[in-house]
């Protein structure tokens, strides 16, 4: 699914024909939309990783994740150090503390899942919204850019997927 998601974002991103900034939030864009229009092939992978007892298979799905998405944002990196767009101390390193932020997030999405079951969407969309403009202040720290840079966060993708999940 992963792999799925990436061709879809990927194609995505190939219509934006801006800096690296551009092509980066095209990445995160594609990539929320994707998830949003792919909720019933989700729904099974969020019943898994929420269940206590459950890390291992989290973080398999995690690691695979990893592996097509990492070239890719390293790739998009790079371009943006060579650009000037972006300043990070190690490019490798950057898109890998950018995934792991990704990959952190099983406790706040179990928590934003346990609310939107009980119909509080609302309330999930400000769990969710409020973790991913964190992370994308992380990230704009991260590749030397302005606060609010990197367009982490999409109130609306995050309401079509939640909505979606707990049909």
């Amino acid at each position: 699914m992963t792999e799925q998601a990436m061709q879809t974002t990927e194609a995505a991103m190939s219509q934006n024909n801006g800096d690296a900034l551009v092509q980066l939030n095209g990445l995160l864009d594609g990539a929320a939309q994707w998830t949003a229009d792919n909720v019933n092939e989700l729904r099974g992978l969020v019943q898994i990783f929420s269940r206590p007892g459950n890390e291992i298979p989290y973080r398999r799905i995690c690691d695979a994740e990893a592996a097509v998405v990492m070239p890719v944002l390293k790739a998009i990196i790079e371009s943006g150090i060579a650009e000037g767009t972006f300043n990070p101390v190690d490019a490798g390193l950057t898109a890998e503390l950018m995934l792991s932020l990704s990959q952190g997030r099983r406790e706040v999405l179990i928590e934003v899942f346990d609310l939107a079951s009980a119909t509080n969407l609302d309330a999930a969309v400000d769990a969710l919204d409020r973790r991913l403009r964190s992370e994308g202040e992380i990230c704009d720290r991260l590749l030397g850019l302005p606060v609010g840079s990197v367009a982490l966060s999409n109130r609306t993708e995050y309401r079509r997927m939640l909505a979606g999940l707990v049909q």
